[in-house]
């Protein structure tokens, strides 16, 4: 993958971490496969960290936190920094209504007056008054949503075998003259 040889070429390997600021401050943990390698666990794991952060409205620094979670989990970094660029000025009029909704009817109120009430406008959902159920409802979209796409992740995505590399020409069987078994 490119991003991979951008770090390379940045010295952001293994190799060149090793004993850096980085190293020092993190330890062996940021030269853990899982948080750089796009396996079924570490994408599993990003999304479960990356996603409820990402919902919550008006975070600010949402990457660094999603940073911390990864570090502390051992998601894959990169799509965990990604996913917090699903939260931004041009997906806000569908995510500040869902998680209001939610907050809503966590909160006891009739799904049906919920949605006669966002049907009329939503400019209301900035209030102050409207923060708590946009909140809850956040937390509650983040954890179904995170919960939902970690197990989707996980049953779906099918990591690569393992392949072993050649040696050389003394590693390929004979060619025409059958199974030879020793004797």
């Amino acid at each position: 993958m490119w991003v991979f040889r951008l770090m390379h070429r940045q010295n952001l390997s293994r190799s060149k971490l090793r004993g850096g600021r980085l190293h020092r401050w993190f330890g062996d943990r940021i030269l853990d496969k899982a948080l750089w390698l796009p396996t079924r666990n570490s994408l599993a794991r990003a999304w479960l960290i990356g996603f409820p952060i990402t919902v919550v409205p008006f975070l600010p620094a949402q990457s660094i936190f999603a940073v911390i979670g990864a570090l502390v989990l051992r998601g894959n970094l990169l799509l965990c920094i990604a996913l917090q660029f699903l939260s931004n000025p041009f997906t806000a009029p569908i995510q500040l209504p869902v998680c209001y909704f939610a907050g809503q009817v966590v909160r006891g109120v009739s799904p049906m007056a919920v949605w006669e009430e966002l049907s009329h406008g939503s400019k209301h959902l900035l209030t102050p008054d409207a923060a708590g159920s946009l909140y809850l409802g956040a937390i509650v979209v983040g954890f179904f949503g995170g919960l939902a796409g970690y197990a989707i992740l996980h049953q779906t995505w099918r990591d690569k075998p393992k392949r072993f590399p050649r040696v050389g020409a003394d590693s390929r069987p004979p060619q025409g003259t059958g199974t030879q078994f020793p004797l």
